[in-house]
This record gives structure tokens, C-alpha cells and sequence, in this order.
């Protein structure tokens, strides 16, 4: 840790705030790294790992996300419908084929 935070909070606030200064040509702009560090101390100061794990969460879950959505169209790691139990923990009574091709289902 250096100055109250990781070094993956350090170097994304040296990121974000020289991003902004080639972005504005402004040396003023390097004042910005005043309050992002501080908001960094703030989350380091609660969980020393936050940066860590937002990065793991990134690197797993974020690729799956989009590699999901590339594939299905959508948010979902299956084409399958849901069936989730109601507020009793009851599922509603359907037939295996209504879930899988609903055409077929519709036909009977």
C-alpha cells in the first residue's frame, strides 16, 4: 500500500487522471487525482482488496458476461426458460416440451 491505498487504486487513479490531462491539455486537470485518491482511501480504508477483487470480477465474470451475450443474444448462459418457484416454493406444473419448443406445445 502506498499513501493509504493499493497499488491497483493508485494506478487507476494515475490512469483516469493523466487520461483526463491529455484529454484537456490542462494542467489544472492533475487536481483531480486529489479527490479520486481520496474516494480510493475511503473504499481501501473498508476493504483493503476492493480494487483486487473489482479487478478479478472483471477479468472473470465480465468476459462471460459479454461472451454470453455475443453468443445467446442476451444475458444468458442458457436458451432455456426459468422456471422459478413461486413465494410457496412451488413451481408451476408445466410440461417438459412446453419449456423446450413452445410451438410443439401450442399445437396439442
Amino acid at each position: 500500500m502506498r499513501f493509504g491505498v493499493t497499488y491497483a487504486a493508485l494506478l487507476a487513479n494515475l490512469v483516469v487522471t493523466l487520461e483526463a490531462f491529455l484529454l484537456t491539455k490542462n494542467l489544472l486537470i492533475l487536481l483531480v487525482a486529489i479527490p479520486i485518491h481520496g474516494v480510493c482511501a475511503l473504499l481501501c480504508a473498508r476493504d483493503p482488496r476492493y480494487f483486487e477483487l473489482l479487478l478479478l470480477w472483471g477479468k472473470t465474470r465480465l468476459v462471460a458476461y459479454f461472451e454470453s451475450l455475443r453468443l445467446w443474444r442476451g444475458a444468458s448462459y442458457s436458451p432455456l426458460i426459468l422456471d422459478l418457484p413461486d413465494r410457496h416454493g412451488r413451481r408451476r406444473a408445466r410440461d417438459a416440451t412446453a419449456v423446450v419448443w413452445p410451438q410443439l406445445a401450442a399445437r396439442r
